[in-house]
């Protein structure tokens, strides 16, 4: 069980299975919001049998304890006893604070809906962990709610000493007007559930209640605009600063930098930047473009490794083979896809192993490692090739969502590999479906490069 103690209720997510398309589950449901920051998760199952509440709940339970995210059970105290769930929710007329305590013992989390200050008080003079207050903006999922002004919800917050979570009608879109209450977070549904990418959803909910991490770029001139706007839609602000006289301080504010090596003209204010974020243990992703044909590009990747590891290396397979052997391993500039599979994975293993980081080699497919753990991801689509600068955008959106990634409160030693896996993963399914759907149409580059960009919505 999770100690209640160190639980962060930055964005709590209830779960509503109305929402799941077609020959999707829920598990998969709950992962995604995960994906995107989610800390919290309760699991709401009105219609359903005890049975089949339970079998749903241990299914839940596993991709929770996966990745270190208390499971909340709805309701069902009975439920949450017998599965050994972090904690309970109770509603107005539920089992009391008391009797639930008694059943579950002192180390299970507790939550109480309270719509009035003394509601509140009398919810944490009984014994509970936390409080779910409103509905602040109406609700997608329960018609009968009454509203609660802004003004009572932080006479609530003022009155008692533990966490207040806001709920009710909560999406992306409506957020920033809880940021000057002092709520400990936010609890969601149909705002992530309802959309199609709901990691995105949970990302986008997490930056606009809390900001948005700012990712310093230093890349190529012919890919900038895409960059910036693959940061965009990863929640995070992009601010593409070349000169050397400002990168200290920009850097000094930001929360990552993702240095391409395309921007040779760039390489001083490179070095110092990369100082800085490493000096301030910032998220750094560097992209080794043209190291596979260009030794002075080499030479400098190499410099800049002795200062200290990346967080991650995202390249093609020629560039990440030209990292693994310093050697020249192109045809001119371009990048050789490699079939041997196996041999793929023991290099990118090693260079992993060789700077301490995690390495990408991103192609037909893309070969994840972080020396231990190596994973293989196939999707994307052949447009994806005719699209110049498709790979600095993947390297942009994995660095912006590791900086998201950070707002998660718990850690687990292979949080970075998961969200380097997913980025790949979420950016590959949608360069998929975008370039189907451009195909279908019969249209070309420019038609699939907008719809890459709508899919990651």
């Amino acid at each position: 069980m999770i100690d209640k103690n160190n639980i962060s209720y930055k964005l709590y997510v209830v779960t509503d299975r109305s929402y799941l398309h077609e020959g999707e589950t829920l598990v998969t449901a709950v992962e995604q919001a995960i994906l995107g920051g989610a800390t919290v998760i309760q699991l709401r199952e009105k219609d359903a049998s005890y049975d089949e509440f339970k079998a749903t709940a241990l299914d839940v339970q596993k991709v929770c304890k996966k990745y270190n995210v208390p499971l909340i059970i709805n309701d069902n105290v009975a439920l949450a006893d017998e599965i050994e769930a972090d904690g309970v929710h109770l509603g107005l007329t539920d089992m009391s604070i008391t009797d639930a305590r008694a059943t579950l013992g002192e180390d299970a989390i507790i939550g109480a809906t309270a719509k009035l200050v003394e509601m509140a008080t009398d919810a944490e003079l009984e014994g509970a962990d936390y409080l779910g207050c409103g509905a602040v903006f109406g609700s997608d999922t329960k018609q009968d709610t009454t509203t609660m002004t802004l003004g009572i919800l932080d006479d609530i917050v003022n009155a008692v000493n533990i966490p207040v979570v806001a709920i009710g009608g909560i999406n992306a879109n409506n957020v920033s007007a809880l940021r000057s209450i002092g709520i400990a977070g936010v609890a969601v549904c149909g705002g992530i559930f309802a959309h199609k990418n709901r990691t995105k959803a949970a990302r986008d909910i997490l930056c606009n209640l809390y900001s948005r991490p700012i990712v310093q770029c230093i890349t190529n001139h012919v890919t900038i605009e895409s960059v910036a706007n693959m940061v965009l839609s990863f929640a995070c602000s992009p601010i593409m600063s070349h000169n050397i006289n400002e990168v200290v301080e920009v850097q000094a504010n930001a929360s990552g930098l993702y240095l391409n090596l395309g921007a040779a003209d760039d390489y001083e204010a490179m070095k110092i930047a990369y100082k800085t974020a490493l000096d301030n243990e910032h998220t750094v992703v560097i992209d080794p473009v043209g190291i596979s044909g260009i030794s002075y590009r080499r030479e400098f990747l190499k410099e800049i490794l002795g200062f200290g590891a990346p967080t991650c290396i995202r390249g093609n397979v020629s560039e990440i083979r030209a990292l693994n052997t310093d050697a020249d391993t192109s045809y001119g500039l371009e990048s050789c896809d490699d079939n041997d599979l196996d041999a793929l994975k023991g290099v990118v293993e090693d260079v992993a192993n060789t700077f301490h980081t995690i390495v990408v080699a991103s192609g037909v497919r893309d070969v994840i490692s972080d020396g231990t753990t190596t994973v293989v991801i196939e999707s994307g689509h052949a447009m994806q090739k005719q699209l110049t600068g498709s790979g600095c955008m993947l390297s942009a959106g994995i660095c912006s969502a590791l900086c998201m990634g950070n707002v998660n409160y718990a850690p687990t030693d292979n949080k970075n590999m998961i969200i380097v896996t997913s980025v790949c993963q979420e950016i590959g399914d949608a360069a998929y479906r975008a370039g189907e759907q451009t195909v279908a149409d019969d249209k070309g580059i420019y038609s699939f490069k907008t719809s890459l960009f709508d899919e990651l919505i």
